[in-house]
């Protein structure tokens, strides 16, 4: 029989484009025959990552630089940040709520979606509306909003998630959607870059996130085609108050400590994160182009990364890479205080997205790992709730450290904060029994 059907299906593969074979090609690898029926959702999937990836290329890495184009101090810089992260650490606990009272999980991802891609148009529009002072003000504010409605479809979105891909297959197939979005930001950022410098500021700023958001809208339109054969909630969401999940979270020690340990490293890596890129801009004398080319860098060890941490963590266990990665993370601030040119940034990148991808590879498996069953949408919530808090924090000290005392000391109170961390991950995290992202015989990483 297969003999009989190969020649029959090759011209038709050749009449497609190559990214339509690659596509299909990863599909036909991680689906098995039984499975055969989900391929389209699947596929509608991968390629609406694929759009999201190529849209944030083009406005994550250039949204601090854009605020500093527009006269923003370090101080402001660091506000946008912290907004951002307070927005979504108001959301994530009511968005998993908003999931039981919307008609579907999809029709509020694509809600939700259709209204961050509108404040983005806005944020395109700002500086011909706009004029002075204000309209550092204005995106900050415009920049909160879209990530709040973003982060509003989330717990939804996990949950859909769960209906368009096959329990049997989602460890390979999330690796290979991971592993198309990371290409497509490796190719897309220098793009981006080089658009920005070209055209000049702000009009090249505003071209760029013009192109990102036609790629959103895009991706939205894809998501809005997965067929959902579930009903019209497309499965049930926890019904358990927040007062009973606080309780029920100190009864699950190895969550708590997880979750606060988790919260200490973020808010380190938070006093800095935003001002890594003005450094390089402002003292270093770098280029717009160039912060391109440290997004590449990294993003091209984070591929190495995935696919070198993903099967020893399945085979050494999770707090092994955690311990691996853990010191050089804690290391990478170190590394910095010894930049002189822009160029010595790019090694120091090159490790850090290579033990990035080990340690967040472990993380979201640890989170799996330490939160029940029949409550994780909520304690995934929660976690993220957490995670959002300290980027409302770290910033704002960051920001008041890089205009006060300079670069280097927010660089020494981030590696202060990341190494007692690690400390307590070596001292307090224990192995526990999980569940693979990867299965042992998948070769490519995942960073989810």
């Amino acid at each position: 029989m297969v003999a009989s059907r190969s020649p029959r299906r090759a011209p038709a593969l050749r009449r497609r484009p190559a990214l339509g074979r690659y596509l299909r090609g990863l599909l036909l690898l991680v689906i098995p025959p039984g499975l055969r029926a989900h391929r389209h959702g699947m596929l509608l999937f991968l390629l609406n990552g694929l759009c999201v990836s190529i849209g944030d290329a083009f406005i994550a890495p250039y949204q601090s630089v854009f605020l500093l184009a527009l006269g923003a101090t370090g101080q402001q810089v660091g506000l946008l940040a912290s907004l951002s992260g307070l927005a979504g650490a108001l959301v994530f606990l009511p968005g998993a709520r908003l999931t039981t009272r919307f008609s579907s999980y999809r029709s509020l991802v694509v809600t939700t979606s259709l209204a961050a891609r509108a404040t983005m148009a806005l944020i395109v529009l700002l500086p011909w509306l706009v004029r002075g002072p204000a309209v550092i003000g204005a995106v900050i504010v415009l920049v909160a909003v879209r990530d709040a409605l973003a982060q509003l479809g989330v717990p939804a979105w996990t949950a859909l998630s769960a209906a368009i891909v096959p329990e049997e297959v989602r460890g390979r197939y999330f690796s290979s959607r991971t592993f198309v979005m990371t290409l497509a930001t490796l190719l897309v950022v220098p793009l981006a870059g080089r658009l920005i410098s070209a055209v000049g500021a702000p009009g090249g700023y505003q071209l760029s996130f013009a192109l990102g958001l036609a790629a959103g809208l895009v991706a939205i339109l894809l998501y809005s085609r997965i067929p959902v054969a579930a009903g019209p909630r497309d499965g049930e969401a926890s019904s358990l108050p927040l007062r009973k999940l606080l309780a029920e979270v100190r009864r699950h020690s190895e969550f708590l400590r997880f979750l606060l340990i988790s919260m200490l490293l973020n808010v380190s890596v938070q006093i800095v994160g935003p001002f890594f890129s003005v450094y390089v801009v402002r003292e270093l004398g770098a280029d717009v182009g160039f912060v391109g080319i440290m997004t590449t860098v990294q993003t091209a060890a984070t591929l190495i990364g995935t696919r070198f941490f993903g099967p020893l963590a399945d085979r050494r266990g999770l707090r092994w890479a955690m311990t691996r990665t853990g010191p050089l993370i804690a290391l990478l601030p170190m590394l910095w205080l010894t930049v002189r040119e822009p160029w010595q940034v790019l090694p120091i990148n090159l490790l850090g997205g290579f033990a990035w991808a080990g340690y967040n590879l472990a993380v979201f498996n640890m989170l799996l790992a330490t939160t029940p069953d029949d409550e994780r949408p909520l304690y995934s919530a929660l976690y993220n709730t957490g995670a959002a808090l300290t980027t409302v924090l770290g910033p704002l000290v960051g920001g008041f450290l890089f205009d006060h005392w300079g670069f280097r000391a927010a660089l020494v109170s981030s590696g202060t904060g990341r190494g007692l961390a690690v400390l307590l991950i070596f001292l307090l995290i224990r192995e526990v029994r999980r569940r693979p992202l990867l299965p042992r015989r998948t070769r490519a990483g995942a960073s989810l």
